[in-house]
């Protein structure tokens, strides 16, 4: 028993074509059959897609749903946390910042007339300077100071002295005084 393989239009043997064709007629007679098996299969392959689909989508849209509803959760706390805030501001705020804008204004030309003025005296400290060094007059009045440290050193040496005899001199009086109080009648 030979196998051959052989082509439709190489048959040489019209009866063998005869089951080619009345299968050909067959499948073109059941040609709707056929199309409603690849309706079918599309529509099997469609809902397995589907179903593919559906376990990706719907979590995607869950969390979507909930990332939503935390930026509008979050939107209205930080517009209820403002409101709150520009509740608690001072109505009169305009009006004491252009107070505070006035008052920085004149602080700031009393620190400029400040500095002028240390500057001025710096200029003043640095000729004072100048001129000290040229003072010929320092070392004699050096020598006089020292002449008035050691007078008053003195004059305290005899104040000193002075008390001293005071209190003597207090301690002496007052015994017979106090015998002539005495005899006083006042």
């Amino acid at each position: 028993m030979i196998n051959r393989t052989t082509t439709s239009g190489d048959n040489k043997d019209p009866a063998a074509n005869e089951p080619d064709k009345a299968k050909s007629a067959k499948t073109s007679s059941d040609n709707g059959a056929f199309e409603g098996d690849a309706m079918d299969r599309f529509a099997r392959s469609f809902e397995a897609s589907a179903r593919r689909w559906e376990i990706v989508i719907y979590p995607t849209m869950l969390a979507f749903v909930i990332l939503a509803a935390y930026g509008f959760f979050l939107i209205y706390t930080l517009s209820r946390d403002i409101h709150s805030l520009a509740q608690g501001m001072d109505p009169e705020m305009g009006k004491n910042l252009t107070h505070i804008s006035d008052s920085v204004a004149y602080l700031s030309e009393n620190i400029r007339t400040m500095t002028r003025r240390i500057d001025k005296m710096t200029n003043s400290i640095d000729e004072i300077s100048g001129k000290m060094d040229s003072l010929e007059t320092l070392p004699p009045m050096l020598v006089n100071m020292r002449g008035m440290n050691d007078s008053m050193r003195s004059l305290n040496v005899t104040t000193d002295l002075m008390r001293q005899d005071m209190s003597y001199m207090s301690r002496n009086v007052s015994r017979p005084l106090e015998k002539m109080n005495n005899f006083m009648p006042w």
